[in-house]
């Protein structure tokens, strides 16, 4: 039987019986119907997860007992930064989501010149990414940036390889070569990114590929992305 995992941004100490949070409780008794005696895993992204009891239940609090840790990697040895230009809400959504479970080392949300959402939401893009961390078994969540303009992330971006993904180019992921790569990754927002940025992601080291020959969705063109080089790179072929 599957265990239910839950995010929890505090310090966990085996032998130590511990009230879980309200978000944790409303979801383990109104969602999953858990009861005493239940057994489930929580994790804080120190790199381990921690595998305790739900010991009592009164009213809305939820006291668990925690009995064991384990650090468990299920991380890639690859190193991979993705730069996306801000979507809109749920393809935002979807795009951090998948990147997440793809692997992905870091992310940073970008102002585009076609960037056209009004109001960031960085706490909930947050809690998306925590959401897919329990979900696809991560035990260190992927480091979300602050917001800054491309230009920024543009100059100070450090990998082996750079990539900008460009519908117009003709070169494909397989022209590059490197055998122990970390890569920074360039996705523009709906609309893609506008001529002048792609000159400059290449002024600054970066190289077009195509993904194909399908226009993708703004939100499907990060999945796409990062599969191919955890595929390459990483250890989507292990």
């Amino acid at each position: 039987m599957h265990t239910p995992r839950f995010f929890w941004d505090h310090t966990l100490t085996v032998g130590n019986d511990m009230i879980l949070p309200g978000d944790v409780t409303h979801h383990l008794l109104h969602v999953l119907r858990m009861k005493e005696g239940d057994d489930i895993t929580l994790f804080n992204g120190d790199g381990s997860e921690y595998r305790g009891t739900i010991a009592s239940i009164d009213r809305s609090k939820v006291a668990v007992a925690i009995s064991a840790s384990e650090s468990i990697s299920r991380e890639s040895e690859l190193t991979s930064r993705l730069g996306l230009g801000i979507l809109k809400r749920h393809a935002m959504e979807s795009a951090l989501t998948r990147a997440t479970e793809l692997g992905v080392s870091e992310i940073t949300p970008l102002i585009t010149s076609r960037t056209n959402v009004r109001n960031p939401r960085g706490i909930h893009w947050q809690q998306v990414i925590q959401s897919s961390c329990e979900q696809c078994g991560r035990n260190r969540l992927p480091v979300l940036q602050e917001i800054i303009p491309i230009e920024d992330w543009l100059a100070k971006t450090e990998s082996a390889i750079k990539i900008v993904a460009n519908p117009l180019s003709e070169r494909v992921l397989n022209d590059l070569q490197s055998d122990t790569p970390s890569v920074s990754m360039l996705v523009g927002p709906e609309g893609g990114l506008s001529g002048q940025e792609i000159e400059g992601a290449e002024a600054e080291g970066f190289l077009s590929i195509t993904l194909g020959k399908r226009v993708l969705r703004a939100e499907t063109a990060p999945a796409a992305l990062m599969s191919l080089v955890q595929y390459r790179w990483g250890d989507i072929n292990q």
